[in-house]
């Protein structure tokens, strides 16, 4: 599986701004799974399912990792192509074309990381929370920005997210497994609370 997948193509573009799809994608990162488990699991009609993997499959967005047979079916298991998803080389052009589409679906991309983030805290060894140097490590903070600063915070986002992918590549079979998640984004109007956390 590739690190991060360029998405060049309008049509590409198109069949990844569904929100449906997002979560698709999403159950099948870490592993395979065939069409009747994301049923199950996404509680939505079968053949839906089959036809969204279908269309991901169909533009190269996903792939049929292996196949079993079962019942005299043959069960086709289905990863995304990589473990991210970039449209950063599709022209703002293209990208109008589908903007109201891609605005939910990458809403739905961070509303679900965060429904499987808080999924992961809920079940957190209480251990973790126990001792006054703890892994756990987070922050809540609004802060007006100029665009040097966001700019800066962008960079420095980034090469955190390089420096993660470059311990995913030699991931260390003694290490113990973290989760991060980084979100930033412009409030404009949308009001918020006061209050911080630390």
């Amino acid at each position: 599986m590739q690190e991060i997948y360029h998405i060049r193509e309008i049509e590409q573009l198109k069949v990844i701004s569904d929100p449906l799809r997002i979560k698709i994608l999403w159950e099948i990162l870490d592993e395979a799974k065939t069409g009747k488990m994301l049923a199950d699991i996404l509680e939505v009609p079968a053949p839906k399912i089959h036809y969204h993997l279908k269309e991901m499959e169909r533009v190269g967005l996903l792939i049929v990792e292996r196949t079993e047979e079962k019942n005299g079916i043959i069960q086709k298991f289905y990863r995304p192509v990589a473990q991210s998803f970039s449209i950063a080389e599709i022209l703002p052009d293209q990208r109008n074309t589908v903007k109201d589409e891609l605005s939910d679906a990458l809403k739905e991309n961070i509303l679900v990381s965060l429904d499987k983030t808080k999924s992961m805290i809920r079940k957190l060894d209480p251990e973790v929370l126990a001792y006054t140097d703890s892994p756990l490590k987070f922050g809540y903070r609004h802060v007006k920005l100029s665009p040097d600063q966001v700019k800066l915070l962008h960079e420095k986002a980034k090469e955190i997210s390089e420096l993660i992918s470059e311990f995913k590549k030699n991931e260390q079979e003694e290490g113990e497994m973290y989760h991060y998640f980084m979100l930033s984004f412009p409030l404009k109007d949308t009001p918020y609370p006061e209050e911080e956390i630390d």
